[in-house]
């Protein structure tokens, strides 16, 4: 295989037309950094002239070269620059001159598509544009740039939306409006259709509205954990969607309830303290993993006694806490319920 081969793969160039000289790679100082400087030739015959269209005869002359200097990611550490001479052509049948292109640099731009992917793919850690740009020898508002323009590939559809949507919020960073962020993706695939700034009510409604109304109609059902301006949302903006509270909150809610209730039962009967502190998981024990037939030992009560036992026994201690425990279990309920009316 020739060294042109070698040297492509080296920069990952899938442009064969692209060919290198015998001294292709020499070290110079650009900008006060000493890089390395891969010297390499673009030239091929094009089908047509690229201003009139003008197919390729012999009214298109060569019209000597355009030396670019195109910023290559890193080799070995040192900053990569490719010193690309693109063939230019002259048409006689409009009198004008046009460059060749190829697919290592866009148009009119400096910097590589590899580059651009390389500070891309670096924008995912948790880093600063301050430090991607110094990392890759460009600048912060290339950096900035770059990043914004790689957002609208993944710009969502405004015409459609999953049938299931699942919302959520996370802490993202500092910089943004509000105090948390809102993530929402397609419940069935659990892919993200996007991500907005700020989760307040407002700013939420005001993003959805973007949306068509035949998108937002053909939502059938949202998760949301149990966050009031959601179900406000929800109502507003998606009138067909069912609302369903996910269980790891339902299951939060009466966990933090019982919990409470029984820090109120301890508190008052000092004599049973020890017991309500010791077995606070037991209480909270999913049923079907509760033992109801091994009698063993417990020191609290100094007798050989079963789990289901210690349960009725700590739960009957007050019978006001119990009742309680039952209306707020039927008011959430109820609540839930309603919700999806």
């Amino acid at each position: 295989m020739s060294h042109n081969y070698f040297i492509r793969n080296l920069l990952n160039i899938k442009d064969k037309n692209i060919i290198f000289e015998e001294n292709f790679c020499v070290e110079e100082k650009i900008n006060g950094v000493k890089s390395k400087v891969f010297h390499g030739i673009l030239t091929y015959q094009p089908k047509a002239c690229y201003v009139c269209g003008h197919v390729f005869d012999h009214q298109i002359i060569k019209h000597g070269f355009k030396t670019s200097i195109i910023k290559m990611p890193s080799v070995s550490g040192f900053n990569a620059y490719l010193k690309l001479k693109k063939q230019r052509y002259y048409c006689k049948h409009c009198e004008s001159t046009f460059t060749l292109t190829t697919d290592v640099v866009a148009k009119n731009c400096f910097i590589s598509n590899n580059t651009k992917a390389a500070i891309a793919l670096h924008a995912r850690e948790k880093i600063s544009e301050k430090d991607i740009a110094q990392t890759h020898n460009v600048s912060h508002s290339t950096v900035n740039r770059i990043i914004n323009s790689f957002y609208n590939y993944f710009k969502p559809n405004f015409y459609y939306l999953p049938k299931h949507l699942c919302f959520d919020e996370f802490k993202s960073v500092k910089s943004a409006a509000g105090a948390m962020s809102f993530i929402f993706c397609d419940s069935k695939t659990g892919k993200i259709v996007d991500i907005v700034e700020d989760r307040r009510l407002h700013v939420l409604r005001e993003y959805f509205l973007q949306y068509s109304k035949k998108a937002r109609d053909s939502v059938k059902t949202v998760v949301i954990d149990i966050y009031s301006p959601y179900i406000s949302l929800i109502k507003d903006v998606f009138p067909n969607a069912r609302i369903i509270i996910d269980k790891f909150h339902i299951h939060q809610l009466f966990s933090r309830a019982l919990n409470k209730t029984r820090i109120k039962v301890m508190n008052r009967h000092k004599k049973n303290y020890n017991q309500l502190k010791k077995y606070w998981r037991l209480i909270l024990k999913d049923e079907s993993k509760v033992d109801y037939i091994h009698f063993r030992y417990h020191r609290s009560f100094k007798k050989q006694i079963r789990e289901k036992d210690i349960i009725h026994y700590l739960i009957d201690l007050d019978l006001y806490c119990k009742i309680k425990v039952q209306s707020f279990a039927k008011k959430k309920c109820r609540e839930l319920h309603f919700i999806n009316k």
